[in-house]
């Protein structure tokens, strides 16, 4: 019986991952503002990433060396890090000059 419903789960998940990625793409085929509006979004997250993995550091401690940690893998949890301070930063900017330009109306 619980193979069963793990079976069941597994039909399900799928259906749903399909649906999710599935219909999104019907929807911006058919306006293609919104086509180019994701590639300009798509693009900005690229660059912000490409900026944030040249900022990146590849040190890796002797602890984390002995987990098996790798300079390219150290490289790339610090462009994360970077990247998520930097989109950090950006909304918080964002969020200020909104409400500073909602003030002054």
């Amino acid at each position: 019986m619980l193979d069963l419903g793990l079976y069941l789960l597994y039909a399900l998940l799928i259906i749903a991952l399909a649906a999710a990625i599935i219909f999104p793409i019907f929807h911006l085929l058919k306006d293609p503002k919104a086509l180019v509006r994701t590639g300009i979004g798509i693009g900005i997250v690229l660059v912000v990433f490409g900026l944030s993995y040249a900022m990146a550091d590849s040190a890796v401690s002797l602890k984390a060396a002995a987990l098996g940690t790798t300079e390219s893998s150290s490289r790339l949890i610090g462009a994360g890090l970077n990247m998520f301070f930097i989109t950090l930063g950006l909304a918080a900017v964002s969020l200020l000059y909104s409400e500073i330009s909602k003030a002054f109306k």
